[in-house]
């Protein structure tokens, strides 16, 4: 059986966010919406972490880290994690970004008005209302809602593996939108498609059919 430790440095939310620690905004920020984004209920695999487990995998990354080792990691992997660094040894780098995460696991999420909504964050939180008219109204339908119905009848009786993330990720949105007008404003532009009437339907829709036909 293959072995791939390597993946410690080449996947998930850490190989994530050291690939944004080159980017042109704040290290302190992309932290920051590291936070806003775990989730241990979290649809997607990558981001059912917490602050405090990538912390400590960072921990013991810099103490047992290993040059030779290191070396295995694709070249892409090995630039990713020495940009990130800048001038510092990767492992007092690991110790920093450990307590970067700690620090904002400790602050609790940010405010959109001090971190602004960013485009990576909304395909990590919000994927399913990126495209909405991709797979729900091309025309076909005299309305959106109408569109629903049809998606939901399509996919019943198993339609829960569908309906309920799209369901969460709308109320989620539709909720903040509601709560902050900084990031009502950032997802207008992120996320197009998914217009408050549009949210407003997938919730209206999507909880009637799962009421009805599933309680």
């Amino acid at each position: 059986m293959a072995l791939h430790p390597e993946g410690m440095f080449t996947s998930g939310a850490l190989a994530h966010l050291v690939h944004l620690a080159g980017g042109s905004e704040p290290l302190e920020w992309e932290v920051l919406r590291l936070g806003r984004c775990l989730r241990r209920e979290h649809w997607e695999a990558t981001w059912r972490e917490s602050p405090q487990s990538l912390a400590s995998r960072l921990d013991y990354l810099a103490v047992a880290y290993d040059e030779e080792f290191f070396a295995t990691c694709p070249e892409e992997t090995r630039r990713a994690w020495r940009t990130a660094a800048g001038e510092r040894h990767l492992p007092a780098f690991m110790t920093d970004l450990a307590t970067l995460l700690r620090l904002a696991d400790r602050q609790g999420d940010a405010s959109y008005a001090e971190v602004p909504l960013a485009a990576w964050e909304v395909r990590a939180r919000f994927p399913l209302l990126l495209h909405l008219d991709g797979w729900a109204y091309d025309g076909e339908y005299a309305s959106h809602e109408e569109s629903l119905l049809a998606f939901a009848d399509a996919e019943h009786p198993h339609c829960s593996w569908e309906l309920i993330p799209l369901l969460t990720q709308a109320l989620e949105a539709r909720t903040l939108c509601d709560e902050s007008a900084d990031f009502a404003a950032s997802f207008r532009d992120l996320a197009p498609e998914a217009t408050p009437s549009a949210l407003d339907g997938i919730g209206r829709v999507l909880l009637a059919h799962l009421t009805e036909h599933h309680v």
